[in-house]
């Protein structure tokens, strides 16, 4: 099963992501701070996509990023924010995916299917 891994504090906007991804066979796993996602991360490199989120309460999402640059963690991250003025940072660390908050499920769903093959849940109602 593909795994995503979304760094998202706010409970709201991940629910807005799970909403977006509940008819497909994806494994959700969420990180609301940084020491969560350092923990996630040490225990496993084993997912298709990192969706992150800029601002953290304990750290930003660059400096995760950066994290997974020094110590050569290939996982591809998107990141998805409503602050737009840092985006040249993020493009700076080689990040290629960049979207705006309100989240649109077809420009997300299109950037995702770059990263993970989207297999309709059989399970889904």
């Amino acid at each position: 099963m593909r795994r995503i891994l979304i760094v998202e504090d706010n409970l709201v906007n991940f629910f807005v992501l799970q909403e977006m991804l509940n008819e497909y066979e994806l494994e959700l796993v969420r990180a609301e701070d940084g020491q969560q996602f350092y923990g996630i991360i040490k225990e496993s490199h084993d997912f298709d996509v990192i969706l992150m989120d800029l601002m953290l309460p304990d750290t930003d999402g660059i400096e995760l990023t950066k994290h997974l640059i020094d110590n050569h963690i290939k996982i591809p991250v998107v990141f998805i924010s409503a602050y737009t003025e840092r985006c040249e940072e993020i493009f700076d660390l080689g990040v290629e995916y960049f979207i705006s908050k309100p989240v649109y499920k077809e420009l997300f769903l299109s950037i995702l299917k770059k990263f993970v093959a989207l297999s309709k849940n059989e399970n889904y109602a």
